[in-house]
């Protein structure tokens, strides 16, 4: 591995940042004239497969991520084209930041000493809660003020210290990188982390291995996931094992799209849309991710928010659950059919980035953890109580049988516990963790 500006040529170890002191990007390369794929068929599946063109590292910090499940769409009869669906959603975390994550925190373990930061919307919080977990290091997450809920429960239940900050992630990121910086801490946010990038870049290798795509439509937010394709894609191309790279289409909401209007050069907004991963107001990553479509010959689309559930629904029927934030992928392909835009015989890949597990929308959380769950937690975080007494103080109407079963449910989730016993009473109280959940369901 080698990092050397192009520009001033100096070279990069250790700790390598995003830019040259002289302000030019960085890019991570190797010796490609030792690249031999056919080793890789000898391997096991996943990201570690392609150890040549990545980070060497002292220690593997693994879940098992890579590898996702590439199968063919249904709609791919009902379209006439050949679409083909790759579920990033079958890793660890439910996430394609899990292949950021297992190479940022194996090469940034002798830098972490006090463990590891990230500036997150979602998705890289929780992986890196898990990852971090898992090297028995702390994780701390700055995210913004809102954050789906199901990848917050993850942060939470994997340890990371939650540090709420401003209104995008893009106001987490500088904050995220001076707390580093004074804490000593392994910051691996993917705008400030080009180590991370090497390990989404191995979804191209997977890719070209099991489909030799011609098109490949990507949830476009920060620009890091269309890079790193491109990144991959552009080594394959460096070792010979194809002759060009296939288009990207980039796919962002109308109501955010600071990367696709600048590829489509028109006017661009920057507000809140509830595909929420993909609420990134001046991505860090966004020059990379312009140049990844345009040297790619791609293209960019934009897709509507009363499109968001038609594109979560159809992924349903391919027996996919994905969080809005993938689902834009489905109305781009049918836009994009619409306009005539590819061929007969395009093999056309949809990278599904997100599961809908880990998105609770606000009219979801609703049935989720509000009702007597969240009920009972205020009351226990006010005093301890007993069973009987928390049935008494429950505003609805119900069973002592139905209260004590949520009770009991509660405790298995590890959100309350027994505090102390008093003749055959026994008086409960909220754990740490539900105190979290609690603290941060109600923001």
């Amino acid at each position: 591995m080698e990092v050397r500006c192009h520009k001033c040529g100096r070279a990069y170890s250790s700790i390598i940042p995003p830019s040259c002191i002289c302000g030019e990007g960085l890019e991570i390369t190797y010796d490609y004239s030792k690249v031999d794929v056919k080793k890789w068929r000898m391997r096991n599946r996943g990201v570690w497969r392609y150890k040549e063109l990545l980070p060497e590292v002292k220690k593997i910090v693994s879940l098992n991520e890579g590898g996702s499940p590439l199968f063919k769409a249904k709609l791919s009869k009902e379209l006439g084209l050949e679409v083909f669906i790759k579920d990033e959603t079958r890793n660890p975390t439910g996430s394609f930041k899990d292949r950021f994550a297992t190479v940022a925190v194996s090469y940034g373990l002798p830098f972490a000493e006090n463990g590891f930061i990230v500036a997150s919307d979602g998705n890289s919080a929780a992986s890196l809660a898990a990852y971090a977990a898992r090297a028995n290091k702390e994780a701390f997450v700055v995210i913004p003020r809102r954050v789906d809920k199901g990848k917050l429960i993850q942060m939470i239940a994997f340890g990371a210290k939650i540090i709420r900050y401003g209104e995008s992630v893009d106001e987490a990121i500088p904050y995220a990188k001076e707390l580093a910086k004074l804490n000593g801490l392994y910051d691996v946010t993917s705008a400030s982390n080009l180590i991370g990038i090497e390990g989404q870049k191995t979804l191209a290798f997977e890719l070209w291995e099991e489909l030799k795509p011609t098109h490949i439509l990507v949830p476009t937010g920060s620009g890091s996931n269309i890079y790193s394709i491109y990144k991959g894609f552009k080594e394959l191309l460096e070792i010979g094992a194809v002759e060009e790279i296939p288009k990207l289409i980039a796919v962002q909401t109308e109501k955010c799209s600071p990367i696709a209007s600048e590829i489509l050069n028109i006017k661009g907004k920057k507000e809140f849309t509830k595909a929420l991963a993909l609420y990134v107001k001046d991505p860090l990553n966004k020059e990379k991710a312009v140049r990844a479509v345009k040297e790619s010959g791609g293209t960019a689309v934009l897709v509507r928010e009363e499109e968001l559930d038609m594109g979560e629904r159809l992924l349903t029927k391919e027996g996919v659950f994905a969080e809005y934030a993938s689902a834009v992928v489905v109305p781009a392909l049918l836009k994009l059919k619409e306009e005539n835009y590819f061929e007969k015989d395009d093999k056309i890949a949809l990278v599904i980035t997100g599961s809908g597990l880990k998105s609770f929308y606000e009219e979801k959380e609703r049935s989720i953890m509000t009702g007597t769950k969240l009920e009972i937690l205020r009351l226990l975080r006010d005093k301890p109580s007993y069973g009987y007494e928390i049935w008494e103080n429950i505003s609805k109407p119900m069973k002592y049988q139905a209260v004590y079963q949520h009770i009991k449910e509660l405790e298995s989730l590890g959100l309350i516990k027994e505090a102390y016993k008093r003749g055959r009473r026994i008086y409960y109280t909220l754990t740490g963790k539900g105190a979290r959940i609690l603290e941060n369901l109600e923001e």
